[in-house]
């Protein structure tokens, strides 16, 4: 298995990811409890199976994106780390650190200037927090509008002290940090270009736990992410001259007779049972166990174990010590993918890869298209499943539960195909321009 085939599961998790924020997006800001855990409080509100895992995972926002962190390290680099002796290294490097800040940006910008246009006009069903939208009204003072929108660019580009402007893109806080990241995976992926590959193998674990000892839990993703892509490499490079020599590793070890059928039996099940499967498996349970960790505010039961294990840096704040958790399990979970063919394979299907190359735009616009659309098409459904008016989710829940749950369950499968729609003709016509766009700008910036 080689790094290029690796890239395709690694598309296919980036969908699914990508898929389970919209999913959530569309719940979050209205009804909370999947997204807490089982022993929360109060009782009579918790205590539902889909607050354990291993179903919790489908209401795993949070986690979702510290996998994100992973996964574009791992993606960024490993075409970099390919040519890192050839002439065409810092070329390579170079149009990569170009092309990525309009990669991500250039469809951000689009996004937000329809948000404000949509808002100007009036056309959003939700209420938003004010004190991000800094006293903007609709239908008044268009400048007003055109300045919050370039000062709103201009935060998320700012990657040494970006701020959270939340209000119409509330999803769109990640994309400093994935900005950052990517820098730091350059920066690392040339100035450890001339070191030793064990040397390398060694030192991007240190300085990864350094970062997650420090919570800075979005660098450790990434350079955990450039980490296994070094793997990667190395295990390709090891494959591509065994290939040479004509030889592979089956070849060039005696092979002992076994003619009996317990000597089969036993042979197949150390192939089965060896060393490197058992940790395989133990890291995916121990990666997936920990992006179930639920948004309590605290560590719930069945976590507090790891209270014992964080370091004093991260004290008592959930905000950074939650995430910390997180992106540990999120590269648990991504090694032990890149070590398994098995768990690569559903990755690998049709679907699963539609999902992984519309992702981008998914992640972009789900939450434009809820805040249009789901308050006042969810409160129809529930008007015409109960006959009485849809006043907060705790009461209709109280009232009526079968009506609440057609109501979210109708309208979202509605919605969830609306955003799929968008999505893709969002890839068509803006995403892949833009990534045209970026590549002929990087073009004349180094010609």
């Amino acid at each position: 298995m080689t790094a290029l085939d690796r890239i395709q599961w690694l598309d296919g998790l980036r969908g699914i990811a990508a898929a389970i924020v919209a999913f959530d997006h569309y719940f979050m800001s209205d009804v909370w409890h999947p997204f807490v855990s089982f022993w929360a409080e109060p009782p009579e509100a918790n205590r539902h199976l889909v607050q354990l895992p291993p179903i919790r995972i489908l209401f795993s926002a949070h986690s979702m994106v510290t996998l994100f962190m992973v996964i574009s390290g791992f993606a960024i680099s490993v075409s970099l780390l390919k040519v890192r002796h050839s002439p065409q290294f810092l070329p390579r490097v170079t149009s990569a650190i170009v092309r990525r800040v309009f990669r991500i940006y250039l469809p951000v910008a689009v996004l937000a200037t329809l948000s404000q246009v949509l808002f100007f006009f009036d056309l959003y069903h939700w209420t938003f927090d004010e004190g991000f939208l800094d006293g903007l009204e609709p239908w008044t003072n268009p400048w007003a509008h055109i300045q919050w929108l370039f000062g709103y660019m201009a935060d998320s580009v700012n990657v040494i002290a970006f701020e959270y402007r939340g209000g119409l893109n509330g999803q769109l806080w990640t994309m400093p940090l994935e900005f950052r990241g990517s820098n730091v995976v350059y920066l690392l992926t040339v100035g450890l270009s001339a070191w030793r590959p064990k040397l390398r193998l060694w030192v991007l674990p240190l300085l990864a736990g350094f970062f997650l000892w420090a919570g800075n839990w979005d660098i450790f993703g990434f350079i955990w992410g450039l980490w296994l892509a070094e793997r990667a490499t190395g295990a390709a490079v090891r494959t591509a001259a065994l290939a040479d020599d004509g030889l592979d590793d089956e070849e060039k070890l005696p092979r002992p007779s076994c003619t009996t059928t317990r000597c089969r039996l036993r042979s197949s099940l150390k192939k089965i049972f060896t060393l490197s499967r058992l940790v395989t498996i133990i890291t995916f349970v121990v990666g997936y166990y920990l992006l179930c960790l639920g948004n309590d505010g605290h560590l719930p039961p069945g976590y507090q174990f790891l209270a014992a294990l964080q370091p004093a840096k991260w004290k008592d704040r959930w905000d950074i010590y939650q995430l910390c958790w997180k992106s540990v399990g999120a590269a648990c979970l991504v090694f032990a993918i890149a070590q398994s063919p098995l768990l690569q394979r559903p990755l690998n299907t049709r679907p699963v890869q539609y999902l992984g190359k519309i992702s981008f735009s998914l992640y972009l616009l789900h939450e434009t298209i809820y805040q249009l659309w789901r308050n006042p098409l969810r409160d129809l459904v529930y008007l015409m499943a109960s006959g009485t008016p849809y006043l907060s989710s705790a009461e209709a829940l109280r009232d009526d539960p079968f009506a609440f749950h057609v109501a979210w369950w109708a309208s979202g499968i509605v919605l969830g195909t609306v955003v799929l729609f968008a999505s893709h003709y969002y890839t068509i016509y803006v995403d892949n321009k833009c990534v045209a766009l970026a590549k002929r700008l990087e073009r004349w910036f180094t010609s």
